[in-house]
């Protein structure tokens, strides 16, 4: 179906990027979007982490999908070990200096993620960080599985009790993925033993993220919860969302997914689109290289 509506946004974010719902092919506006999400009980944004428009949508959202029913934010950009610095700094009992030094924050924090901090602050928000410690995943690209057994008892607590690494459709497009990346950068990402502890690594993230959502739902099981990744980890209901939804599988879920389009306002989502989640954002083609 051909979709011509152009969208109706709060912001000038009009111009750049375009809302389609998966389901009936329309055009939303940002506040039909966020009465969409607001009947589901978790929302994964996935999100290309240098897109200045995506994060305008996320700051946009958040006050609109407030209801009577209790918000919690997660997030990729936040790892387990600083969970408690996270809290601290929600609660309003350490200041941002100590917070920016003890949490480790992504280099865009300031102009991105931080918005969305202050907002649950504001308002008291549980905030998860969700994410395995990044030296974990680094461990088992260089030495594989068997780093676990290196691991005193509380950093194994880190990482989601149970590591999988599932050969489907998710590991194919992962491979997929590396192989056109190191092709583009004339790199030598596609050896098998490189590229399988690679993806190791990227699902011991989406197992840890998927776990730490779970665990929040388990302590509040009326809450709804909006996560916070790049877009991969959530792409097609694959990676982390695949995870809840085998835990927990009654939970209404909805998946929004970027993508790139010259043409956003006039085009047809595919069949990969529509599959890609249930509220797909079309975005102008970036003016020099890739977004992951």
């Amino acid at each position: 179906m051909i979709v011509t509506l152009m969208l109706i946004c709060l912001t000038s974010a009009a111009n750049e990027l375009r809302i389609v719902s998966s389901d009936s092919g329309k055009t939303l506006s940002v506040k039909n979007l966020a009465k969409d999400l607001k009947g589901y009980d978790l929302i994964f944004f996935g999100e290309f982490h240098d897109n200045a428009e995506l994060h305008k949508l996320q700051r946009e959202l958040l006050p609109l999908i407030m209801s009577k029913r209790e918000l919690i934010l997660s997030f990729e950009m936040f790892e387990r070990d600083v969970q408690s610095e996270v809290d601290a700094y929600i609660e309003g009992w350490t200041n941002e200096e100590q917070f920016l030094l003890e949490t480790r924050v992504w280099q865009n924090y300031e102009s991105d993620y931080k918005p969305l901090i202050e907002f649950a602050k504001k308002y008291k928000l549980g905030v998860i960080a969700a994410n395995v410690p990044r030296r974990f995943a680094g461990q088992l690209t260089r030495q594989g599985m068997s780093f676990l057994n290196e691991l005193e008892p509380d950093e194994r607590r880190l990482l989601a009790e149970n590591i999988t690494s599932p050969k489907d459709e998710y590991q194919k497009a992962f491979y997929d993925m590396m192989n056109l990346a190191s092709s583009a950068s004339h790199g030598m990402m596609t050896d098998d033993l490189n590229l399988e502890r690679l993806y190791q690594a990227q699902c011991l993230k989406d197992d840890t993220m998927a776990e730490s959502i779970v665990r929040a739902f388990m302590a509040k099981p009326k809450a709804q919860i909006i996560h916070f990744n790049g877009e991969f980890h959530s792409r097609s209901f694959l990676g982390t969302v695949s995870r809840v939804k085998s835990a927990m599988p009654k939970l209404k879920i909805a998946v929004i997914s970027p993508t790139y389009d010259s043409d956003r306002q006039n085009a047809t989502l595919s069949p990969t689109d529509k599959r890609a989640g249930t509220h797909i954002i079309l975005l102008p083609e970036p003016s020099s290289g890739g977004e992951e």
